[in-house]
């Protein structure tokens, strides 16, 4: 009887010990799990944060170009009003280059409302050579008026 007792108790202790690791390495893997979500949480609120400041900067880059865009068009039409009170030659020479950054200055308007988030290397790219754009119409602009006034 002493060798079924001791059976017995063997058993319960083996079934005791295979309970108690189980609700460990569930613990622990309630841990983990937790561990990892929040984690994953943690990720979510700084790309949300992220993407708030991209869109952000998207915004203020956009109103700044915006307006680059409205100034030179007022610049453009006041180069029409000019030229439509000059006479002879030069009236063909400049129409046909105020004709040509008129257009440019439309093709940028196009390129900035058509813009699609490609990802933070793309961003970047866009917003560097956009900005190189509309500086290099706006001096070609500048331009023009030394060149109308000599």
């Amino acid at each position: 009887m002493n060798i079924f007792k001791t059976c017995i108790i063997t058993l319960m202790l083996t079934v005791l010990l295979a309970w108690t690791t189980g609700c460990k390495k569930s613990a622990d893997q309630k841990l983990a799990d937790a561990e990892l979500n929040r984690t994953a949480a943690e990720q979510n609120v700084e790309d949300a944060a992220n993407n708030a400041t991209a869109v952000n900067e998207w915004q203020a880059f956009k109103t700044e170009q915006e307006a680059k865009i409205a100034a030179n068009d007022k610049i453009i039409a006041d180069y029409k009003v000019k030229m439509t009170n000059s006479k002879g030659k030069l009236l063909a020479t400049y129409d046909k280059k105020v004709d040509a950054l008129e257009t440019k200055n439309k093709e940028l308007m196009t390129k900035l409302n058509e813009y699609k988030d490609e990802g933070k290397d793309a961003w970047e790219k866009f917003k560097s050579e956009f900005s190189r754009d509309t500086d290099e119409l706006g001096s070609a602009l500048k331009n023009f008026t030394v060149d109308n006034k000599k």
